[in-house]
């Protein structure tokens, strides 16, 4: 942790009278971040202040930091406090464990538990939109990790209302009228941008899907799906389409593809409707409703995939060479992460029915599903099915021990655990 700032000018390093900073936690172009202790409610808070604001932006900064704490929901990061001080407007943000970016980098994690974190992170810029913001900076950097793994977007720094038309200038890139020249002047991280915005125009709801979409496709591809320094090499690579392939089922990536468009309205309409496309696709599940009375494990199993999958496109690839338990292990297992939300106790109850056979199959299977079943878990918590969570947090744990898998996951598994135990405690003392 590095001092703070000699250019912080406050009374026994106190911002606002209350607000004890500790150290620095980022410097950018527009904001600076401290960590620091709230001594009125003893509470741990990042402090950012939008330092890099001209006199004639502040208001608009405080507008727009007032809308950020309006916004409720469990995918976004919590305001706790907005003022000035000493003219500058501040930011009082819940102080977060880590952020995608670093998560990304030091826990190179399964895509199933990528695409969950993703997933909630998307749930939290849909919010923002719902209230009438555009982020204009989404990445991975902006996305905060809390203790418990939940994921919260955070960093509105550069939101602007909908239906605002101001453009603060920018960093970015213009086309001349008649010319095929580009000058710089538009907001963003080059490697995030939307393409519109790399043109000068202001973006919409739809230039934040493109950018989630840059960081999902770099994260599960381990590499961007666009290249180029500058922005006319860069948005020469975005209208050539993108590189590589995410490792994800084919529906993610054609969901991937479509909101990488260059053209905004070939987009999805939303957020929203990005989210529901690169969710697994519901599941046949009839069968299954109706009980699978006296059938084998084996039958069952084989049931759960032909249902679920049958012949499309989108089964799961599965490798032939495998043994046949294992194939509708893998098969069952993916499944449950199709009926998810939908069906949460049926989820984890088709989990439960192949513990048995799982705890026989070779070890290095076993340690491939703990991350899968881990996201289911992660999936029905986001969703809060916190009873049917905290179950597939404790078949993830008890199968992470039986494959031998490092501290670190058994780790965060119990944390997991305990955290939907008390959650689904709570919520069995509420009946």
């Amino acid at each position: 942790m590095s001092a703070p700032s000699p250019t912080l000018e406050v009374d026994s390093q106190r911002i606002a009278g209350r607000f004890e900073v500790l150290g620095l936690l980022g410097d950018g172009s527009f904001a600076t971040v401290y960590e620091a202790i709230d001594r009125n409610l003893d509470r741990r808070v990042a402090l950012k202040l939008f330092t890099g604001y001209a006199e004639n932006e502040i208001e608009l900064a405080l507008r727009e930091a007032r809308a950020m704490a309006k916004l409720d929901h469990v995918n976004v990061l919590i305001v706790h406090d907005v003022g000035e001080h000493e003219g500058t407007p501040f930011l009082a943000l819940e102080f977060a464990h880590t952020d995608l970016r670093r998560w990304l980098t030091k826990e190179r994690p399964h895509p199933d538990l990528i695409l969950a974190r993703f997933i909630e992170a998307g749930r939290g810029l849909a919010e923002a939109h719902r209230a009438g913001l555009v982020h204009h900076d989404f990445k991975p950097a902006n996305v905060m990790i809390r203790a418990n793994g939940c994921a919260a977007v955070g960093d509105f720094g550069l939101a602007r209302y909908l239906d605002s038309t101001d453009d603060r200038g920018g960093r970015g890139i213009r086309r001349q009228a008649g010319s095929s020249s580009y000058c710089s002047h538009a907001f963003g991280t080059l490697r995030y941008i939307a393409p519109e915005r790399l043109l000068g125009e202001l973006g919409d709801t739809r230039s934040d899907q493109f950018s989630f979409c840059v960081a999902l496709w770099e994260a599960l591809a381990d590499a961007g799906p666009f290249e180029g320094a500058d922005a006319e090499s860069r948005y020469a690579s975005i209208t050539a389409g993108p590189r590589g392939t995410p490792r994800a089922p084919a529906h993610v990536q054609r969901a991937l593809r479509r909101g990488l468009s260059p053209v905004p309205s070939d987009r999805y309409a939303s957020m929203d409707a990005l989210l529901d496309a690169i969710r697994p696709r519901p599941a046949r599940r009839e069968l299954l409703r109706r009980g699978l009375g006296g059938l084998s494990t084996a039958a069952v199993l084989t049931s759960v995939f032909v249902l679920g999958f049958g012949l499309s496109r989108e089964a799961p690839a599965l490798d032939i060479g495998e043994p046949p338990e294992v194939l509708t292990i893998r098969s069952a297992v993916a499944h449950a992460r199709e009926l998810g939300e939908a069906e949460p106790r049926l989820a984890v109850d088709t989990v439960t029915s192949i513990m048995p056979t799982l705890a026989k199959v070779d070890p290095a299977v076993q340690r491939d599903l703990v991350p899968r079943i881990e996201a289911l878990g992660d999936d029905l918590d986001a969703a809060g099915a916190y009873v049917e969570a905290h179950r597939a947090y404790v078949l993830a744990l008890a199968l992470a021990k039986r494959a031998g898998l490092p501290s670190a996951d058994t780790g965060r598994l119990k944390a997991k655990h305990s955290t939907s135990q008390a959650r689904a405690r709570r919520i069995r003392l509420a009946k």
